[in-house]
Order: structure tokens, then C-alpha cells, then sequence
């Protein structure tokens, strides 16, 4: 039952809250930016270091993360690092990353030609009380240095 419920929140796009409700601890539940807090820097003129922070009693999915510029082309040339696995009640056997996860992204030339790149990077994580969030988008911007 609580799978079909979850499966049914997490489809419908439900807001956290709303799925804390049905599970209790609404107010435990931090908001999702505060949960996976992203920041970013340039390593190089062509690599960008993203960044995750996860807050205690969180992780995120190695699987779900994704990376596209600001025109909306997806980004290939990333090292996201192996997780831990878990065996996960709704996505079965899953990577994970709690506390801290880097990753390494190639840039291209056009975009370090620019001095500067914006990164939407989509994530997804979950809360060790049984609530996981929605897709999240969330888009960091990155000075480049000269090559």
C-alpha cells in the first residue's frame, strides 16, 4: 500500500510536505534545496567541479543525476564518483551518495570561449523517513578562467 502511495506522490509531482503528511513529520522535512545544496567552481578553462552537500538524514541518486548547459544540451562529459549501494523498497538496488559528492564536468570550447558557463543539473533524493522528492532542477553559474 505505502509503495502505491509513494509511486502515486511521486508521479504526480506532490510536494514533499504533502507526502510527509501521509508518512507524519511534515515539519522534519527539509525543502529540497536545502536538503542537496549545490554549489560550483571552475577546476580549469574547460572542467567545472559541481558540488553537492546533503544534509544529515539524506541522500541522493547516483542514477538521477543529470547535466545540460543552458541551451538545454546535455552535458556527457561528466565523472560523477561510485555510490554506495543500497537495496532501495522502490527503485531496488541503487548508488547513493549522502554528506558530500563531487563531480568533474567537461566543458566545451564554444562555452570556455565564453568565460562563463551556466549548468542545469537535475537530481533526485530521498529522506531516510521514507519521503523522496520530486525531480529537482537546479542551475549553478561558473566564471571560467582564460585558457
Amino acid at each position: 500500500m505505502l509503495r502505491r502511495v509513494f509511486l502515486s506522490l511521486l508521479l504526480a509531482g506532490a510536494a514533499p510536505s504533502a507526502a510527509a503528511q501521509l508518512f507524519g513529520g511534515a515539519d522534519d522535512l527539509l525543502e529540497p534545496e536545502k536538503a542537496f545544496r549545490i554549489s560550483a567552481r571552475a577546476l580549469d578553462a574547460r572542467n567545472v567541479e559541481v558540488e553537492f552537500r546533503i544534509a544529515d538524514g539524506y541522500y541522493m541518486y547516483r542514477d538521477r543525476l543529470r547535466f545540460a548547459t543552458e541551451s538545454g544540451q546535455a552535458l556527457a562529459e561528466v565523472e560523477i564518483p561510485r555510490g554506495e549501494v543500497k537495496e532501495d523498497e522502490f527503485f531496488g538496488k541503487s548508488e547513493t551518495f549522502r554528506d558530500l559528492v563531487r563531480m568533474r564536468v567537461a566543458i566545451s570550447a564554444e562555452d570556455a570561449a565564453r568565460g562563463g558557463v551556466e549548468i542545469k543539473v537535475t537530481s533526485q533524493g530521498c529522506s531516510d523517513k521514507g519521503v523522496c522528492y520530486v525531480p529537482l532542477d537546479q542551475t549553478v553559474r561558473v566564471s571560467l578562467p582564460k585558457p
